[in-house]
């Protein structure tokens, strides 16, 4: 293996992230931040548009050649340096460094290609010559600022402009390309352009969180620390992992050079070496004048070297050795993660946390590309075992269990539980380790295209949307950045629901309603009977005393109704879990009437009418017809007993009565005093009130509307603040407050799928009568969509947005089938 190409590769690549080292560790914090800000923003959009050429250009199965590659990449120079520039400056960045930074990194990405189609064919003396000179030119960039020349930026301008000579050549054969065929060429790249943007606009995304959490000073160390301890990583993945992959394809044989092996257990000693000391606050490490939180994130970051190598060994086979792979599916899940960890790290677990972030990193990328490689963890285990782990997972997406990393299991006699706006004690549903471990187990990436495209879509308009709307304001654009995360959290749901797939349609809608039939039979009876036994006709949040459910009157008895309409329809034909779903029927029916959710009401009334349609129409079966009525008349029943129970009497105090009944007239204890105020909390749902409800979401709806419209910008862009949370929490209505905060643009892409949904249930709609579980399933969704989520914001919430999502993925995958199969007869 001749090491002078990946050595002049890295000469290419890593020139800019020399700078930034060299300037961190000799004191100048503050250029080495800027310099960190202008190589995200300009990497974020360059090696968005990469596409994994170089692995492509080494790759014998590849279709593309590195003449059509450099053509492609010299029509997009212009735009993506502009746009990198506004990006920069827009970050706070002096204008002159960022113009020079962004040409350095422009001609970097033109030499790329150059030293890739060198390797390919050999040329070893050319690449000699590139990497002398590249390492002559950095050495004077970085004397020039050191020094203190008359003119600082003028070495830079040298080490910038000078390197394009060497690519004029191949600029020039370039040009030779046949033009027609760059449409084929963005089509074939398409999967790859998502891999590496995804990869590119995090990094960007990624140190402007870190600015704005840590502090410019923080960061600047940070930025340097991930550097130094994301060496081998780095060179690894920009340098060394395709040569070596190349290699390999030549020789025919797996190949682990020495001096890789040397630099790994080098770095992982190394790295736990210097973490240890900066623990044990080692006196010698302030001899560099560098925190000790600098010297834990460079020990963290080369251990974190090492997991990275492993990862990207991994992901340069699946892209050089078989042409059908893409790792766009396990680059989007990771990057996003990692973005989702750097609020919560910050305000979790404080400042010290940051120093792990790039372990982190790697380790996600480890798991999601070791998860892709064999596309199910789980084909090797027993079909038994399969369906077993697909069934958990079922379970613990309707399962409405709530931790709180402050206090475990989360139990709180209150309606409104306020986490006083701290991160650790706001309760997080089982639902969400379901579906991160679920998306890993199952593995089939390729299978859920449409989520992954629908998800980095929407990432990238929604980061556009914050650029534009805050212009450089970093405390505003730190928020929107955080409910970014929000909002985006959720639809990897949409993934899971795509992978949750079978080879029997029939079986996974059966799985899936059984599983969600077992949790409703546990829990609403139980919620029901703790609730009476407390003295409330109303829906308490305690279960048993055992744990409390999070919004409990805002979003679980719509989630319960769904799923149980999915059971419903799903089990109706199966004798002995139709009598399982009657039992339980009366109890849905009080559950819902308890909880004084309208919607819910509505809903399981609306559920048992299309039932009792669907039977009658297709077999006159006169079953659900008699449920329908009673489910009517139960609700009703309950809805009048509740509201003239004397406990629920707004003019008796139900503190008052328990001190009555108590024979020793003991003063009520605190759980007492709560349940009082649930109930003249709940007392303010009651149907009486309703138009009050009704008038309070009109006047949020009103404002929301009023700021969607005040102006074009906002339309299309957002607002770039959120409203005063005390007077509007939210928009009540999802569409509407996503528009108020991200603008039209960024909802484009949910609103193309949700519309390509609609087509496939229109174009489809006698495939799907032929099979009940999909019938109420294609219900169920679009109710959740079009009408629960026009009267709250339930697809930004975890527990509500996880199973909303999971059932849309779900529904999608199947209709894609039946398409699929309908083109083919």
């Amino acid at each position: 293996m001749n090491l002078v190409f990946p050595m002049a590769v890295m000469a290419n690549t890593f020139a800019m992230t020399a700078l930034l080292i060299a300037l961190g560790v000799s004191g100048n914090s503050s250029l080495a931040a800027d310099i960190g800000i202008v190589h995200g923003a300009s990497l974020a959009l360059f090696f968005a548009f990469s596409a994994n050429a170089r692995s492509l250009i080494l790759s014998k199965s590849s279709p593309v050649s590195a003449k059509s590659i450099m053509l492609a990449r010299l029509i997009l120079l212009m735009p993506l340096s502009v746009v990198s520039y506004f990006l920069s400056v827009g970050a706070g960045v002096e204008s002159h460094l960022a113009i020079v930074l962004i040409l350095r990194r422009a001609v970097e990405w033109l030499g790329e290609v150059q030293l890739s189609e060198m390797e390919r064919l050999g040329r070893n003396k050319e690449a000699e010559f590139y990497l002398v000179v590249q390492s002559l030119l950095l050495a004077v960039g970085f004397g020039w600022l050191m020094f203190n020349m008359p003119d600082p930026y003028l070495g830079l301008w040298l080490w910038a402009i000078f390197p394009l000579l060497l690519n004029l050549s191949a600029i020039v054969n370039a040009f030779s390309a046949v033009s027609k065929s760059l449409g084929g060429l963005y089509i074939s790249l398409f999967p790859h352009l998502g891999s590496s943007a995804v990869i590119g606009i995090t990094i960007y995304t990624f140190r402007l969180l870190l600015l704005y959490t840590a502090g410019k000073e923080t960061a600047g160390d940070l930025f340097a620390a991930f550097a130094i301890g994301g060496l081998t990583g780095s060179i690894f993945a920009n340098a060394l992992g395709a040569s070596i992959t190349f290699h390999e394809q030549q020789s025919g044989k797996r190949h682990s050079p020495w001096f890789l092996r040397t630099a790994l257990n080098s770095s992982l000693m190394g790295g736990v070496v210097i973490f240890i000391a900066a623990v044990v606050r080692w006196p010698v490490l302030e001899m560099a004048g560098k925190s000790y939180l600098f010297w834990q994130a460079v020990g963290l970051s080369l251990i974190g070297g090492v997991v990275m190598v492993y990862a990207q060994r991994i992901r340069f086979r699946l892209l050089q050795n078989d042409e059908e792979h893409d790792v766009f599916g396990p680059d989007v899940m990771m990057n996003i993660l990692l973005l989702a960890t750097v609020p919560f790290a910050y305000y979790l677990l404080g400042r010290e946390s940051m120093a792990g972030l790039y372990l982190l990193s790697a380790v996600l990328a480890y798991i999601f590309y070791i998860s892709y490689l064999q596309g199910e963890v789980t084909r090797q285990l027993s079909e038994y075992m399969r369906r077993r782990i697909k069934l958990v997972i079922a379970i613990a997406l309707l399962f409405p269990l709530f931790f709180q990393a402050s206090h475990g299991i989360f139990h709180d006699p209150s309606y409104e539980f306020n986490s006083d706006g701290k991160l650790l004690n706001l309760p997080v549903p089982l639902s969400v380790f379901a579906c991160y471990a679920g998306i890993v187990l199952l593995g089939g990436y390729r299978c859920a295209y449409f989520s992954f495209l629908t998800i980095f879509l929407t990432c990238i308009l929604m980061l556009l949307s914050t650029i534009f709307s805050t212009m450089g304001d970093p405390v505003r654009q730190e928020a929107k950045l955080v409910l970014l995360v929000q909002f985006v959290l959720p639809m990897f749901a949409l993934v899971l629901g795509q992978m949750y797939q079978s080879n029997s349609k029939v079986n996974v809608g059966i799985g899936v309603g059984k599983m969600f039939l077992w949790v409703l039979v546990v829990i609403v009876p139980l919620q029901l009977v703790s609730s009476w036994y407390q003295g409330s006709p109303y829906l308490v949040p305690s279960v048993g005393g055992v744990f409390s459910i999070y919004q409990l009157t805002k979003y679980v008895p719509v989630i319960f109704v769904s799923g149980y309409l999915i059971a419903l329809f799903a089990l109706w034909h199966l004798p002995t879990y139709r009598r399982a779903v009657l039992v339980l029927a009366p109890f849905m029916t009080f559950y819902v009437a308890a909880s004084l959710s309208v919607l819910a009401i509505g809903l399981i009334l609306f559920g048992f009418f299309v039932l009792a349609v669907y039977y009658w129409r297709s077999k006159k079966e006169k079953m659900p017809v008699v449920v329908f009525m009673l489910a009517v008349i139960l609700s009703w029943s309950y809805l009048q007993w509740a509201n003239y129970s004397d406990v629920a009497d707004e003019e008796l105090s139900f503190v008052d009565t328990i001190a009555l009944q108590s024979p020793t007239q003991e003063k009520p204890s605190q759980e007492e005093n709560q349940i009082a105020e649930n109930m003249q909390a709940v007392g303010s749902e009651k149907p009486g009130r309703v138009v009050s409800s009704i008038q309070q979401r009109v006047l949020s709806w009103s404002y929301f509307l009023n700021g969607v419209m005040s102006s074009p910008e906002t339309f299309m862009f957002g607002h770039d603040s959120r409203p005063d949370r005390n007077k509007y929490p939210s928009a009540r209505n999802y569409y509407l407050d996503f528009i108020y905060n991200y603008g039209l643009l960024a909802l484009f892409p949910i609103l193309a799928l949700l519309a390509y949904t609609c087509a496939l249930i229109y174009r489809l709609q006698r495939q799907i009568y032929l099979l009940p579980w999909l019938t109420g399933l294609s219900v169920v969704v679009l109710i959740l969509l079009f009408v629960d989520n026009s009267l709250g914001v339930g697809l930004r919430q975890p527990y509500p947005g996880i199973f909303t999502f999971f059932l849309w993925g779900l529904l999608l995958n199947h209709l894609l089938s039946l398409n699929a199969e309908r083109k083919s007869s």
